[in-house]
C-alpha cells in the first residue's frame, strides 16, 4: 500500500512583510485616531448640530401648538350665532392642535435620544478608555512579535477589538447618521422648517383679519339679518382657508417626524447593529 498523501498546510500571514506593514499602519492610525481627537470633535460638533435642530423645531412645534390654541378660542369667541355651516371653528382646529402637540413630543423624544448619544460620547472620550485602547494595542503588538500560540494572538486580538468598539462605536455612530442627513434628509428639513414658518405666520395673519373684522362689526352696530349672513359667509371662508393651510401643514409636520425619528433613532440603531454584526463576526475569527 503506497503512503496516504498529506494536504500542505497553508503558510500562516504571520510575519510576512506585508503583515507587519499593515499591523504598523493599524497600530499607527489606532494611536493618532485616540489622541488627535479628529474624530471625537467631528463627532461632538454633528450631535451639538443635532441637537440644535432639534430644539429649534421643539420651539417651533410649541410656539405653533399655541397660536393654534388662540385662534381656536378666538374664533369659537366671535363664531356668530346661528351661524348654518357644516363645520364649526372647532372641529376644524382640534384635529391640528392634537397633531403639533404630538408633533411637540416626537422632537422632545429626538432631543432626548441625542442628549443620550452625546453622553456616550463623553463616555467614549473618557481618558481613561484611550489609555486601555493604548494598552490594548501594545500588548497585541508584543504578542505578534513574540509569535507565542494562536490562542494568545487570538486573545489578544479580542481584547483589542472589544477596546476599539467601546472608544469608537459611538462616534462613528454619531458621523454616520450625520452623513445620512447631510446626503438625503438635509434638503427635506430645510423645505419642510420654511413651510412650517410660512403657515404659521399666514394662520396669525389670517386670526389677526378676523378679529380685526369682528371688532369693526362690533364697533359699527352691523347686526340684523344682512350681517349675520355676511358673518356667516366670513366665517365659511375662514373656515375653508383654515383647511388648505392645515392641509399642507399635516404633510411638512409628518416630513420633519420622519426626518428627525430617522436621524436620531432609526439610524442610530440601525449603525450600532452593523457595528455589533461586523464585531462579533471578527470576535469569532481566530487565525490559524
Amino acid at each position: 500500500m503506497g503512503k496516504k498523501e498529506q494536504t500542505p498546510t497553508p503558510p500562516s500571514p504571520f510575519g510576512t512583510p506585508r503583515f507587519w506593514v499593515l499591523a504598523a499602519l493599524l497600530a499607527g492610525l489606532i494611536t493618532t485616531l485616540s489622541w488627535t481627537g479628529w474624530v471625537d470633535r467631528s463627532a461632538q460638533e454633528q450631535a451639538q448640530s443635532m441637537l440644535t435642530r432639534a430644539l429649534v423645531t421643539y420651539a417651533v412645534a410649541r410656539s405653533l401648538n399655541g397660536v393654534i390654541s388662540v385662534i381656536q378660542e378666538t374664533e369659537v369667541a366671535i363664531q356668530p350665532a346661528g351661524v348654518g355651516v357644516k363645520l364649526a371653528p372647532g372641529e376644524v382646529l382640534d384635529p391640528v392642535n392634537d397633531l403639533i402637540e404630538q408633533f411637540s413630543w416626537v422632537m422632545l423624544a429626538s432631543a432626548a435620544s441625542l442628549g443620550i448619544q452625546r453622553l456616550m460620547l463623553e463616555i467614549s472620550q473618557w481618558p481613561g478608555m484611550t489609555l486601555v485602547l493604548l494598552t490594548s494595542l501594545a500588548i497585541w503588538l508584543a504578542v505578534l512579535i513574540g509569535r507565542p500560540a494562536n490562542r494568545w494572538r487570538a486573545t489578544a486580538g479580542r481584547v483589542l477589538l472589544l477596546a476599539l468598539f467601546l472608544r469608537f462605536a459611538a462616534p462613528c455612530v454619531m458621523l454616520a447618521s450625520d452623513a445620512v442627513y447631510q446626503l438625503f434628509l438635509d434638503p427635506v428639513y430645510v423645505e419642510a422648517s420654511a413651510q412650517i414658518g410660512q403657515t404659521q405666520s399666514e394662520l396669525t395673519d389670517l386670526h389677526q383679519q378676523a378679529t380685526e373684522e369682528a371688532q369693526s362689526e362690533e364697533d359699527s352696530g352691523w347686526t340684523g339679518w344682512w350681517g349675520r349672513t355676511a358673518d356667516q359667509f366670513r366665517l365659511s371662508e375662514r373656515i375653508e382657508s383654515y383647511q388648505a393651510l392645515f392641509a399642507e401643514l399635516t404633510e411638512n409636520v409628518v416630513e420633519l417626524v420622519a426626518v428627525f425619528v430617522l436621524q436620531t433613532i432609526v439610524l442610530p440603531l440601525l449603525f450600532l447593529w452593523g457595528l455589533l454584526k461586523l464585531w462579533r463576526q471578527l470576535w469569532r475569527w481566530s487565525p490559524e
